[in-house]
Order: structure tokens, then C-alpha cells, then sequence
């Protein structure tokens, strides 16, 4: 313990504490915005460390990694959109209780729920390390390879209303994860011939493109009938409320907590699985499963709890093994080899100890001071959301280009993003959620790697079988996934003989837009199984396998609808609303915005934008008198972009030919 006086004092020391806290708003920012990520935010700040004592420069970088973990809720609540891949899951219950008036409430849960998660994760990386980090070492492609499975069975409980449409987008997800390069063998697979297409499909832009884009779209639809989609009226006593709230919910927070350091520790899974697989667990305990996805704080409590106790299971291997748990730790490995620092036995031994325990001990100060800012700006966040709906939409539409191009700075994945956001919201009419298909492009890569690896492994073990199904880790895998996929089907036959005792049954409803996602998932399968029938099978058995799937679902939904027309209760299907005008509208804006941009650059289009769809989505009665407003908004937006994104984080922006 001779490491404690020091590492104490080199925590408290003022200069310690102030760049912690710039680091930690900063990491919020970053997290809040859609297409910046913590990983990204590290990496950029890391050459910059250099200059810092090694201490300094662990709290600084561990700071961004915590503040960007809970910022990337604010987004979820607020517009829908995660902010970063592990918010995923926020938004299945944040979102609706912003539709419902309840925005404070979710930001104020989500910053306590991130505090108590660090935290709980901070004690474990700090009493914990060595014997948590034994559990990575046990992890070999098998057990990567259940793990994704496990993670698809979650789709079972998020596809409450139809489980064919839920794994159809699942399975959809995997197969945008496959194109590109084989990671094993170099081939390239459902480019379809374009080369930009062999870097394959960048998740954070497939994430910006699956929630960003269709809430754009949803905005346009709603534009005509209010000025706000959301309206956030202040109550004193809100977030004080909520905060004691979160807290009575030990239960929740304490097994989430636990669900996201082991999955965190587990090398590639990360946050935004251990929020879904927390959600998934929450959602299965509960006796209200019916509020689930409609507002209910417990999903929001299991999401931020576990991604952001995940932050510290990560930093477990990395301190001890030298194996980063997570992207944002592969680059702070990156950084502690900057800093002459060696992962393993010797940063727990002399001087190193001190420096070790400097860096884990300033993450309950991170932790602290999340909460803090996040529970202080909760209110002023949720105030953003009175912006009226005809600004709010164009700001959203040009943060999702900014997000989709920073990543790569490539147009063709802002191209990519608005394709993939058309497909998300179409499929959102016909009852495909963007969930499942985030859920497949995120836990694709992770089963194709363990089985394909597990493939190779079997030519020395002699049977593929025994090593799937033999190994104890796998084997408790296996039943994980097993009870999950169970416990849905069970909660709905109790549910059906509770209806029967009842009389209550509702009667079967067709709804005809199972045909508008039969047919095109046949093609699909036939268009995928054609293109990759002939490459050799370590390349092709995961799309192979993904598209039969799909065919095998496709046609069970095509066989519902047959049954239900031969019946004849086929529903009415939507009416008309008069909405699809503005919809229209700002599709034409969008795809005129990403063409243009290589024309004119990202300034003038996105001020032209701004001013087009601000004037249009405006009511006809308003415009004249909103025309300053909007012209004025448009130019600080823009303005504000070029603050944030050029001068503070140097991101890069699309340039025109012309501009």
C-alpha cells in the first residue's frame, strides 16, 4: 500500500484536477455528437499528451474515455440517435420518455445511472484486476462465437411484436457487417464490384445511418402539424427526484454493474454490448415487460449502468495482460507505450505501482465529475429540445454528414449512411426496427471472427463439433443463449393462456406489410447466396448462412401473409395523413445535400440546407415572419460547426470543387 499517499496526492493536485475536468466535458461533447467517438477523441489527444507526466496524461485520457461514454446518452434521449455505438440500447426507453415530456428525467437517470456504473466497475478494476483478467484469458474463438450468438438471441426480447421481422433486421445486419474484405482471408465479398465498398461498412456511419437519418425523416413527417416534436417544460424538483429514484434500484444498478465489467474485460465486445445484453436481462426480470420501449427508467438505468461499468472492465486486461477490452484501450495501450509504461506485472511494482494506481483512482474522480456536469446540464440539454422542429431536423441532417465523413473522410460513407437511413426508415413502415439491424453490424464481425477461427483450429483438433460444444466456458454460453431465446416464448404462451382463461384474446390482425418485407428479403438472399456461392468457404460461410436465414424468414412471413389473405383479415394498412409531402421534401434536401457537397463544399450546402428545409417545414402562415430567424440560425449553426468541429477537434470536412 505504499502507493496510496502518492497516488492520492497526485489525483487531488489542482493541475490534475482542472485537465481532468476539461477532459471529462470534453469526452461528454464528443460522446454527445453522432459520428464522434471516445476512440476517436483519444486518438487525437494522444500525441498531445506527450508533453505531460505520465500520470497526467493517463487522467486527462482516461477522462475523455468516461465523459464520452455517458455523452453518448444525451444524443440517445434526446434525438434518438445514439451518440456512440454503446448507447444503443439508451434509446430503446430514453427517447420515448422524451416523447413523453420526460427528457430531464432520462438525462438526469442516464447521468446517474453512468456515475454508479463507474464507479462499481472503478472498485473492481481496483481490488479485482488480476483474477477478473484470468476470465479474457479463458476466451477463445468458441466462446467469441456463442458470445455473438448470445447477443443476436436479444432480438427475441426487443421483437415483441414479431420475431420473424426482429431477426430478419438482425440477420440484415450481419451481412452489411460482412461486406467487404474477408478478415481471414483478404477476398472480397458483396462489393459488387466498388472499390470503396472494400473497407467494408464503417459502423458508426451504418449507426448514423440506421437512427439518424429515419428520425430526420420522422421529424419531416410530424413538421406540419406542430413546430416542436417534443416540447420540455421545466419542474422544479425533477432531477432531484429522479436522481433518488435511480438509487432505490440497487438491484438493477448492481447487476448491470456486473454484467458490464465481465463483459467489459471480454477483448472486442465493449460497451454496446454489455448494454444490450443488460437490457436484455432487465427486460426479463421485469414484471411490467409490457412498458418496456415505451418510457419505462429501468431500461435506461441497465443501458448507461453497464456500458459505462464496461469503461473499466476494459482497462482490466490492458493493465494486467497487455490485451485492450475495448477500442478506446487499444489506444490507450498505444499510450502508455508513449509514455515508456509496459502493460503487466511491472505497472503493479515500484514506481509503476504509483502511476497505475494514480490513473484507476482519478476514474472515481472522472466518474464524480460526470455526474456532477451531467445532473448540472440535464436541464439545459432537454431545453434543446423547444429548438422548433423545422431547425432542429436540418441541424440533426448535417451533424449525421459531419459524423458519417469524419470517421474516414470519405463522401461515399455519407452516400452509404443516407442509403442506409432510406432502408431504415422504409423498413421502420413496415415494422423492421433499426435495433435489430445495429445489433447484427455490431455482432457480426464478432461471431464471423470466432467461427471462422474456430474453423481453423478444428483442422488441428480434428472435429469442429467438440470444440463448440465441449469447452465449459461455451458450454455455459450455450445455455445463456438457450434460456434466452426461451424466455420470450414463454413469457408469450403465458401471456396467450391468461387471454384464453380471460376471453380477452385479441383477434389476429394481418398487417399486408409482411409481403413489402418477404419479397425484397428473398431477393436479397438470392442476390447474396449468387454473389458469394463461388468463393471458397472460410470467405463465404457467414453470408452463405446469414442469406439462407433470410430466405428461411422470408418465407415464413411470406406464408403468414398468404394464410391471412385466404382468411381475409388482412388490416387496412395507413392511411393517408397528408404527411408524405414533407417527407418527400426533405428526402429531395437530403440527397441534393450529399451530391452537391463535392460541388460547393460542406458551408454552403449545409448553409443552403438549413435555409431550404427551415423555410419549407416552417407553417405557411410563420414563414415570412420566421425568414430572419431562419437565416440567422443557419449562420450560427454554421459557424458553431466550424468552432467545434475545425478549431477545437481539427475534424475534417468535405470540400467542394467550387468552394
Amino acid at each position: 500500500m505504499d502507493w496510496l499517499g502518492p497516488a492520492v496526492a497526485n489525483v487531488f493536485a489542482i493541475g490534475n484536477v482542472l485537465w481532468l475536468t476539461v477532459a471529462v466535458a470534453g469526452g461528454i461533447l464528443v460522446g454527445a455528437l453522432p459520428g464522434l467517438t471516445g476512440t476517436m477523441a483519444i486518438a487525437l489527444l494522444v500525441p498531445f499528451t506527450y508533453g505531460f507526466s505520465p500520470e497526467t496524461a493517463l487522467i486527462v485520457l482516461g477522462g475523455v474515455y468516461v465523459g464520452a461514454m455517458y455523452g453518448g446518452s444525451i444524443a440517445a434521449i434526446l434525438i434518438n440517435t445514439p451518440g456512440a455505438p454503446a448507447a444503443i440500447a439508451t434509446t430503446f426507453d430514453g427517447y420515448p420518455m422524451a416523447r413523453k415530456g420526460e427528457a430531464e428525467e432520462a438525462l438526469s437517470a442516464a447521468a446517474t445511472a453512468s456515475g454508479v456504473g463507474g464507479l462499481l466497475g472503478t472498485v473492481a478494476l481496483l481490488f479485482f484486476a488480476p483474477a477478473l483478467a484470468i476470465v479474457s484469458l479463458k476466451f477463445g474463438p468458441p466462446e467469441y462465437f456463442w458470445l455473438g450468438i448470445l447477443g443476436l438471441t436479444i432480438i427475441a426480447s426487443l421483437s415483441a411484436k414479431s420475431l420473424y421481422k426482429g431477426m430478419m433486421g438482425g440477420l440484415f445486419g450481419v451481412l452489411l457487417s460482412t461486406i467487404g474484405l474477408s478478415p481471414s482471408t483478404g477476398a472480397a465479398r458483396l462489393t459488387f464490384d466498388i472499390t470503396d465498398l472494400l473497407g467494408g461498412v464503417d459502423v458508426i456511419v451504418a449507426l448514423i445511418g440506421l437512427f439518424c437519418v429515419p428520425q430526420v425523416l420522422t421529424m419531416a413527417e410530424e413538421s406540419l402539424e406542430r413546430t416542436g416534436l417534443i416540447r420540455y417544460r421545466p419542474e422544479p424538483g425533477r432531477t432531484r427526484r429522479t436522481v433518488r429514484l435511480v438509487l432505490s434500484r440497487w438491484v438493477n444498478l448492481l447487476r448491470s454493474s456486473i454484467i458490464g465489467v465481465i463483459v467489459g474485460i471480454i477483448p472486442g465486445a465493449g460497451g454496446n454490448v454489455a448494454g444490450l445484453l443488460s437490457y436484455q436481462e432487465t427486460l426479463r426480470m421485469a414484471r411490467d415487460r409490457e412498458t418496456y420501449g415505451k418510457g419505462n427508467v429501468n431500461g435506461v438505468i441497465a443501458s448507461e449502468t453497464a456500458n459505462n461499468a464496461a469503461v473499466e472492465g476494459s482497462l482490466v486486461p490492458l493493465l494486467t495482460l497487455g490485451i485492450p477490452g475495448a477500442p478506446q484501450a487499444a489506444v490507450l495501450y498505444g499510450a502508455l507505450l508513449l509514455h515508456g509504461l509496459r502493460p503487466g506485472a511491472e505497472l503493479f511494482t515500484g514506481h509503476g505501482a504509483v502511476i497505475t494506481y494514480t490513473f484507476i483512482l482519478s476514474l472515481f474522480l472522472a466518474n464524480a465529475i460526470m455526474f456532477a456536469i451531467g445532473i448540472s446540464a440535464s436541464r439545459l440539454y432537454a431545453r434543446a429540445l423547444n429548438l422548433p422542429i423545422n431547425l432542429l431536423m436540418p441541424v440533426v441532417l448535417a451533424l449525421s454528414v459531419v459524423g458519417a465523413f469524419a470517421g474516414r473522410n470519405s463522401a461515399f460513407d455519407v452516400g452509404m449512411m443516407l442509403v442506409l437511413g432510406l432502408i431504415a426508415f422504409g423498413g421502420m413502415k413496415v415494422g423492421l426496427s433499426a435495433a435489430p439491424i445495429a445489433l447484427g453490424v455490431i455482432l457480426g464481425p464478432i461471431m464471423e471472427r470466432g467461427l471462422v477461427e474456430s474453423m481453423m483450429l478444428s483442422r488441428a483438433t480434428g472435429s469442429l463439433l467438440e470444440l463448440f460444444f465441449t469447452r465449459p466456458l461455451s458450454l455455459v454460453l450455450i445455455a445463456l443463449t438457450l434460456l434466452s431465446l426461451a424466455w420470450p416464448m414463454f413469457l408469450k404462451w403465458r401471456q396467450r393462456g391468461k387471454e384464453k382463461a380471460t376471453d380477452e384474446a385479441p383477434a389476429a390482425v394481418y398487417a399486408p406489410t409482411d409481403l413489402w418485407l418477404a419479397l425484397p428479403g428473398l431477393a436479397l438472399a438470392g442476390i447474396v447466396w449468387w454473389r458469394t456461392s463461388g468463393l471458397d468457404l472460410q470467405t463465404a460461410v457467414v453470408p452463405l448462412s446469414v442469406s439462407a436465414a433470410i430466405g428461411v424468414f422470408s418465407l415464413g412471413l411470406l406464408i403468414r401473409a398468404g394464410i391471412a389473405l385466404a382468411r381475409r383479415d388482412a388490416g387496412k394498412g395507413s392511411e393517408r395523413d397528408g404527411r408524405g409531402g414533407a417527407v418527400w421534401v426533405a428526402i429531395g434536401c437530403a440527397l441534393a445535400y450529399v451530391l452537391l457537397i463535392p460541388v460547393l463544399g460542406f458551408f454552403a450546402m449545409t448553409f443552403a440546407v438549413l435555409v431550404t428545409l427551415g423555410w419549407l417545414l416552417a407553417p405557411p402562415e410563420k414563414r415570412r415572419g420566421e425568414a430572419l430567424r431562419i437565416v440567422l440560425t443557419a449562420a450560427a449553426v454554421c459557424a458553431a460547426f466550424y468552432g467545434v468541429f475545425v478549431e477545437l477537434f481539427h475534424v475534417p470536412f468535405p470540400e467542394g470543387v467550387l468552394m
